[in-house]
């Protein structure tokens, strides 16, 4: 045995290098075998999470066409309120206005204004061909013997008749906004006094408005303007716009109508015009006893004489306007239910306030998305 081994070292030694070998490499087969599976898992898992991912790219190929679509969308509504907010400021015609004018007077000052604006406008209608309504009042004569006369009186309240020496107790608001429409009213009667000349006159029938108050509600007597028709058809229907609803009914011709309806630009709006011609048929007049043709007279009869279809051309007319006295573009509601969406995107928002040249309002905006996340 031992002579064996001596003679043959290199083939045991061989042997046993070759079977430490062998299990050195089964071992690590073994160990790569499960390391193999474990990959290959891994390989199966990739593919279908690749096959998921495929899937879903499929699926949501869409959404970069509808991300440009929502720009695009987005840019158009931010001109759509440029443009809104374009309009309002024209309606309102600030540097016209005089909405404003009246927002820090007292009541006692507002009566002050309209009692000087009677006179006022009395003097400019009887110095620009605009007649005025009477209100007649009799006086008896000293002399027995001579029929009573009349004497007229302007009187004339340009819609605040009630007013001309008498002044209620006001609220100070109340007498603002009164102040408001008296000025309305002396506007409307300097577009008027532009519109006549001495072939064009205009005589004023009424002028109407609508009731401020409670106190004004007590008070305004026939003054007032009935809405109930006219309501729907008003501008004012939108929240953020404040306006005064007047009627002004003349008689007049057709030239100074339309230098008026020219000269009633923003915030005047024109909202309705009825007219009707004024019935009038004293020029008309015909002989009872001429329908039966005498052959034998040599008296001109009616019907030989000229008769104008026509005899007056003034018509009656009524004109609606309402006047814009604030026009105020106001986001807060939006922001708000903004803010509480569930998934919130302010970006998007700054950025259509940005467009929209609503700058001024992102501080606010943020405003409202930061008090969100600190609840």
């Amino acid at each position: 045995m031992n002579s064996f081994i001596k003679q043959n070292k290199i083939f045991i030694a061989f042997n046993t290098i070759s079977v430490i070998l062998f299990f050195v490499l089964l071992y690590f087969s073994i160990d790569f075998s499960s390391q193999s599976d474990e990959l290959f898992k891994k390989a199966e898992n990739t593919i279908k999470e690749l096959s998921s991912i495929n899937s879903d790219i499929t699926e949501l190929r869409h959404i970069e066409s509808d991300y440009n679509e929502i720009q695009s969308d987005l840019k158009k509504l931010s001109s759509i309120e440029k443009d809104l907010s374009n309009f309002l400021s024209y309606l309102l015609n600030e540097n016209e206005n005089v909405g404003s004018k009246w927002s820090s007077k007292s009541a006692e000052s507002v009566n002050a204004a309209i009692t000087r604006l009677f006179s006022r406008l009395r003097k400019k209608c009887k110095n620009s061909f605009i007649s005025l309504p009477k209100s007649s009042s009799e006086t008896q004569n000293a002399n027995v013997f001579q029929a009573s006369t009349t004497n007229k009186i302007d009187e004339f309240g340009f819609s605040f008749s009630s007013y001309d020496g008498f002044w209620p107790s006001f609220s100070a608001i109340e007498a603002r906004k009164l102040g408001t429409q008296s000025e309305i009213i002396n506007e409307l009667i300097d577009h008027l006094s532009l519109c006549t000349d001495a072939n064009h006159s205009i005589e004023i029938i009424s002028i109407k408005r609508e009731i401020v108050g409670q106190i004004d509600k007590e008070n305004i007597g026939g003054d007032v303007l009935e809405l109930t028709d006219i309501e729907p058809f008003l501008i004012r229907s939108l929240d953020e716009i404040e306006s005064y609803v007047f009627k002004l009914s003349i008689k007049t011709q057709t030239i100074p109508l339309r230098k008026l309806v020219n000269k009633l630009r923003p915030p005047f709006l024109l909202r309705e015009i009825l007219i009707n011609p004024v019935e009038d048929n004293s020029g008309n007049t015909f002989d009872q006893n001429s329908f039966s043709p005498d052959p034998f007279s040599t008296e001109v009869t009616y019907e030989d004489k000229f008769v104008p279809i026509v005899s007056k051309v003034d018509s009656r007319v009524d004109v609606i306007f309402e006047y814009i006295t604030k026009a105020n573009r106001n986001l807060t509601n939006s922001f708000y239910l903004l803010s509480e969406h569930e998934s919130p995107r302010p970006q998007v928002l700054f950025n259509w306030l940005d467009q929209s040249g609503h700058e001024s309002f992102i501080p606010e905006a943020k405003k409202y998305f930061n008090d969100e996340n600190n609840r």
